[in-house]
């Protein structure tokens, strides 16, 4: 009987957090519903107040005739996009700590970004920056919480990813990287967020992967009463239930003795300083679970089905759009019958756009940034306003933020799917600049997707592999060429079909056949792996990505692919 009276008080101080958590976000959730209808005064108030963020500082200070810009074509008349390479030396004086060089405001940590096909840049946050994102977040989480009441009833999961080498100072001693998504909510939220997450947030502090999802599970598999899963990655949840089968009888001793010992890894990397798991576990709080180590092993017993877990689970949010589509499938298997709601489109350095039950699709965050947009087919026009977007049209975005970036070409593409009111509600399609270009070739990612989508199931059987990506491979005295690796039962003969019939569809763009012909580039050839989501994660965490930030693709920029395939033991970096 205690038991159920702690669980049932659990419930009721959860739900009436939640409904004091709605009702704190309900003005920014009033004024967004408001500026719905009049996005075109919405963008001129972002505008006015990304210029006043500017003005007295170095990069005011290079634009002629600055103080005096007051409206969005006398912005795209004096200011030219940028790019991060353009803003490169700005950031590098800010790490530095020199104060008002993109803003007045100071930086009050930086997060890093990229890292799958390149450096890792780093996004200066500010206070008005963090106004920015709440602007868009409170509405987002108004609109799930009044919607869908069932999620009220409950604790929620928020990715939660481990923080590792990325933590840390510039040299100008300011802080690198959040660890949770609550970091973007205000300040006076986020004690009432931890309250009602059902995963510590001190679970972002241990060393490596392995042990972060295990520790994870062990909350997770706790929770009876879990109410929502909110990811970004599909695959991320895909391989956090790989995991909870992989150590599900480990994981029903610990909660069955209300310990908690995660798998040692075997090749550790360096770990930071005071943070092994030992010390991490030690700020958290086991207790005896014998009721929930049962009911997992007759889980285990039965297939794993999620609901069995958590009966009261009622909504699933992640990432549904373009490359990531073809990880929702795996991700719901072991969660039929919950709703999936996808998110909108969130950079680093800003919102893009918010998912509203209500819309076509994701609503642009109009009271949030200033932004414009570049038509692809027309690169050299004047960029269009929101209130100036054409329905099933595709653009790459320009964002001017308060936190310094002015015309910053975030390199994302979306096409307008209808209006919510009189607001454009947008899609993320691709990465506009996700093109390889080893000899000359310019091969997009947009081409592979639509090739390997059309191509595949032709193929390999009716349906795509549950991993496809294609990467460049240089060899010793060979012409670069690209590696198509595939996780495939299929056999042999078929891989190289696939290989051949890619390739194929390839050389149908101009530049891809020309660098073939003039024999710069070499054949593409298929390479079967296993385990591929996990293996690729573990690489995209080695050059530099949390796991809860890494995006799937069809397309990756970088070489090494085949060494790293074929190697055995960890998967860890």
């Amino acid at each position: 009987m205690s038991v159920l009276l702690d669980s049932l008080g659990k419930v009721l101080t959860s739900s009436r957090m939640l409904a004091g958590l709605m009702a704190a976000q309900s003005p920014s959730a009033l004024l967004f519903r408001q500026s719905l209808s009049s996005p075109e005064q919405a963008q001129a108030e972002c505008l006015s107040r990304v210029l006043r963020s500017v003005r007295d500082t170095n990069q005011a200070a290079r634009v002629p005739g600055f103080p005096s810009i007051r409206t969005a074509r006398e912005l795209q008349d004096a200011v030219p996009v940028s790019t991060p390479d353009s803003v490169q030396a700005d950031i590098e004086a800010l790490k530095a700590g020199a104060p008002r060089v993109l803003t007045h405001e100071p930086v009050v940590r930086f997060e890093p970004s990229g890292g799958s096909s390149g450096a890792s840049k780093y996004v200066p946050v500010t206070r008005g920056l963090l106004d920015e994102f709440h602007r868009a977040l409170a509405p987002m989480l108004f609109d799930l919480l009044s919607s869908r009441p069932a999620v009220r009833e409950g604790p929620s999961y928020w990715s939660i990813s481990p923080i590792g080498r990325k933590k840390g100072r510039t040299a100008g001693g300011i802080p690198v990287g959040s660890v949770e998504d609550s970091a973007y909510f205000p300040r006076f939220l986020q004690p009432l967020l931890s309250r009602v997450f059902a995963v510590p947030g001190a679970v972002a502090h241990l060393p490596d992967v392995e042990s972060c999802r295990y520790v994870t599970l062990w909350f997770l598999v706790a929770c009876g009463d879990l109410a929502l899963l909110s990811v970004w990655n599909p695959s991320f949840l895909t391989l956090l239930m790989d995991a909870l089968e992989r150590h599900g009888e480990r994981l029903a001793e610990d909660l069955e003795l209300g310990v908690c010992r995660p798998p040692v890894d075997p090749h550790p990397g360096p770990l930071p300083e005071g943070e092994g798991i030992d010390a991490v576990l030690s700020r958290m709080r086991f207790r005896p679970q014998p009721v929930r180590a049962r009911l997992l092993r007759a889980a285990l017993r039965s297939g794993l089905q999620g609901r069995m877990l958590w009966p009261r689970l009622s909504l699933l949010s992640m990432w549904t759009d373009a490359q990531a589509a073809h990880s929702v499938g795996p991700a719901c298997h072991r969660f039929q019958g919950v709703e999936v709601q996808g998110k909108g489109l969130l950079a680093t350095e800003g919102v893009v756009s918010l998912p509203l039950f209500d819309a076509p699709a994701p609503v642009l965050a109009i009271r949030s940034h200033f932004f414009e947009f570049l038509d692809p087919e027309h690169p050299d026009a004047r960029p269009r306003l929101a209130h100036e977007l054409e329905r099933g049209r595709t653009y790459s975005v320009l964002l001017s933020t308060s936190g310094g970036l002015l015309r910053y070409r975030l390199g994302d593409l979306v096409r307008v799917e209808g209006f919510h009111h009189a607001t454009p509600c947008v899609r993320f399609v691709g990465r506009a600049d996700s093109v390889c270009d080893l000899v000359g070739e310019k091969l997009a990612a947009t081409r592979v997707s639509t090739v390997l989508d059309a191509m595949l199931p032709t193929v390999l059987g009716g349906r795509r592999p549950s991993f496809a990506m294609v990467a460049p491979e240089w060899e010793a005295q060979a012409a670069p060429a690209y590696r198509l690796f595939l996780e495939t039962d299929a056999p042999d003969v078929h891989l190289e079909e696939a290989a051949r019939a890619i390739e194929r569809a390839l050389c149908e763009g101009y530049h891809y056949r020309y660098a073939r012909e003039l024999g710069q580039l070499g054949p593409l050839r298929a390479i079967r792996v296993t385990e591929g989501t996990r293996r690729y994660e573990a690489r995209c965490i080695a050059l530099g990505q949390r796991a809860g930030d890494i995006k799937p693709t069809d397309l990756h920029r970088q070489a090494g692919w085949t060494v790293w395939f074929s190697q055995r033991g960890t998967l860890r970096p």
